[in-house]
Order: C-alpha cells, then sequence, then structure tokens
C-alpha cells in the first residue's frame, strides 16, 4: 500500500504531464487553425479596389500611354505644270521636285478620359481608342533630293511646305491602314495588364472596353 507521500508525488507528475499534453494539444490547434486561416484569408474588396486604384493611376500620370512607333520613309516626284484656265497645260512651263519625307509615327492611347472599375480581382478598364500621338520629321534625312526649275514657274517655298503637308498625310494614311491603331491597341492592353498583375498578383484579371470612336 502507497503512503500519503508517495501518493502525492505521483499526482503532481500525472498532473505536469496533463498540462504537458494539453499545451502540446493547443499548439497544434492553433497551428493548423493559423496554416487554414492564412491560406484561405482575402483582404476586404475595399482594400483590393483601393490597390487597383493606386495602380491605374501610374497610367493616368502619364497622359498618353504610347504604345507603338514605325519609321517611314517617302521618296517621290511631284511635278507641277502652269496650264491655260484649266483648259491645258502650258508644256513650258514644267517643274518638278524629287523629295523625301522620312519621320517616326508614334500611337497610343489617351489616359485622361481612361476609367477603371474593380470588383474583388476583376478590374475593368475603359479606354478611347487609339491614335495617332506623334508624326515626328527626321531632319537629317528629309529634304530636295532633285529639282528641275524652270524660270517660267520657279518652285517655291510655299510649294516645298505643300509637299511635306501631302507627305505627312500619306504617311499617316498608310500607317492606318498597315494596322498601326490596332497594334497600339493590343501594346496598351498587354502594358495594362502586366502593371496590374506585377503589382498585384497573377490572380487579377483584367478586362477592357474600347469606346467607339
Amino acid at each position: 500500500m502507497l503512503d500519503a507521500e508517495k501518493v502525492e508525488t505521483i499526482n503532481s507528475v500525472l498532473a505536469k504531464a496533463k498540462f504537458v499534453v494539453i499545451g502540446v494539444l493547443v499548439g497544434a490547434v492553433l497551428g493548423v487553425g493559423g496554416a487554414v486561416f492564412f491560406q484561405n484569408y482575402n483582404p476586404p474588396d475595399d482594400d483590393k479596389g483601393a490597390a487597383a486604384t493606386a495602380v491605374f493611376g501610374r497610367f493616368v500620370e502619364q497622359s498618353e500611354l504610347v504604345g507603338v512607333s514605325q519609321d517611314y520613309c517617302i521618296v517621290d516626284k511631284y511635278p507641277d505644270v502652269e496650264t491655260f484656265f484649266d483648259l491645258f497645260d502650258l508644256p513650258w512651263t514644267a517643274n518638278s521636285v524629287w523629295y523625301r519625307y522620312a519621320g517616326t509615327l508614334k500611337a497610343g492611347v489617351n489616359m485622361e478620359t481612361a476609367e477603371m472599375s474593380s470588383n474583388g480581382t476583376n478590374i475593368r478598364v475603359s479606354l478611347d481608342q487609339p491614335h495617332i500621338v506623334s508624326n515626328t520629321p527626321n531632319m537629317d534625312i528629309t529634304g530636295v533630293l532633285e529639282e528641275n526649275n524652270n524660270v517660267l514657274n520657279p518652285i517655291h517655298v510655299e510649294d516645298v511646305d505643300e509637299i511635306q503637308r501631302e507627305c505627312v498625310r500619306i504617311s499617316e494614311e498608310d500607317a492606318l491602314a498597315g494596322g498601326l491603331l490596332d497594334e497600339a491597341r493590343t501594346q496598351a492592353e498587354k502594358d495594362i495588364t502586366t502593371l496590374f498583375k506585377s503589382a498585384l498578383g497573377d490572380e487579377y484579371m483584367v478586362e477592357f472596353e474600347w469606346r467607339e470612336a
């Protein structure tokens, strides 16, 4: 038969063991519960919306989002001749200019009119149609290649100005026909989507609405 002192010692050991077991169980529950919590926790939609708005603000600050650029070079002959009351040409008044006009076209999107809405990880961006942002001549290349002047119908500065305006018109028409604005639209979607996903995560989905011109 155990004496009172041994009984007290055994009870003390069992009590300590009980607390150890309980501590281990509580720790395990907290560990598993914490892991599950962090795996399934999503910040409130308001926080997601604020983050998306902050990212979108970076684009709006640019005013113009230049998507693509295209170099061009136009070489052509521009003849001129006086007429007799527009009835027939006066052949002895003919002149001509061989002119080269080179430059760079840039197309992009106006971000000042851009709008954005978000719903959780879904982002919708509304934009105006792309347009030609700039058409900058390369003056190191641009100029008269050959000039066939005529004292009876001399070439004037305003004639060259008219040739330049015609070259600008041709360069922009050719670029539009070649799909420059389609490329700008594709590039704008790619750039905006990349920034959102880089800043917020790959789970974000970006949709685009292009307004009618």
